[in-house]
């Protein structure tokens, strides 16, 4: 059908958690198939819930038909998508970069897998714009978190981060003291949202992203959006919702697909 992209699958290993066969999504623009055209890329969290929901265990993004409608609407050039499946039980350690109450966590770990691993991988099989600049990330509550960490951990490698929902209240204080020891100088693109009906923790929620935005308005070299959303719950049908919005301000100034 013209106007619509492909999703692929396959599984690779983490070498860095031990873990084998995990599942990684991609999602590729519908003029794809057009020689030499190359695009960039989008890294998300908790793959099974992005793309089908026959594989979600509460709902799926449409993040592929959400994209391919603003390309029929020429709203967008197109990026790829890479979504990386959890892990399960495991989900909460992988996406935690700090521990909860002396837990552990392996999110430094799972942030080497993506950047040293994955996304090597990803812009060798695949045409991507491989530069910091024309690469993003993003995820929601602790994908989010520990999306965030991704970016300021490794600016080199990326560029902007989109943050839906973040769960910053497992370990806020380690969270902000992260952002405000960051001493990158380069230039970061962040999107932030919350829903003012947020998983009965609706005020950590607001407080928490409204407290982060302030830190981040602290930094001359971050761009800022932070959207409130009246009523907005803690699922994938709000994150759905507000995807395709918050797809297009991420990718500004990204680096428009281009042949090479």
């Amino acid at each position: 059908m013209a106007g619509q992209g492909e999703v692929l699958t396959f599984y690779t290993d983490i070498p860095q958690l031990g873990a084998a066969g995990r599942r990684v999504w991609v999602y590729l623009p519908p003029d794809y198939a057009v020689p030499g055209r190359r695009y960039p890329v989008v890294y998300m969290q908790d793959g099974q819930n992005l793309f089908c929901p026959e594989t979600s265990y509460c709902g799926a993004w449409g993040v592929g038909g959400s994209i391919d409608a603003l390309f029929r609407r020429k709203k967008t050039k197109g990026a790829i998508v890479v979504g990386v499946d959890n892990g399960g039980t495991e989900r909460w350690n992988e996406y935690s970069p700090w521990p909860k109450e002396g837990g552990s966590c392996s999110g430094g770990k799972y942030a080497r897998f993506i950047t040293e691993t994955l996304k090597p991988g990803i812009d060798k099989k695949f045409r991507t714009l491989p530069g910091r600049e024309s690469t993003g990330i993003a995820g929601s509550s602790l994908g989010a978190t520990i999306s965030l960490f991704i970016l300021l951990k490794y600016p080199e490698v990326f560029s902007r981060a989109g943050l839906f929902s973040p769960a910053f209240w497992f370990a806020r204080g380690k969270a902000a003291d992260f952002v405000k020891k960051s001493r990158t100088k380069r230039e970061l693109r962040i999107y932030m949202d919350v829903g003012t009906k947020e998983d009965g923790r609706e005020d950590e929620y607001l407080n928490d992203a409204r407290a982060m935005d302030g830190l981040f308005s602290e930094k001359k070299n971050i761009t800022r959006r932070l959207v409130v959303d009246e009523g907005g719950r803690h699922d994938e049908k709000a994150w759905a919702r507000r995807f395709p919005a918050a797809f297009l301000w991420l990718l500004e100034a990204a680096g428009g697909p281009r042949k090479l």
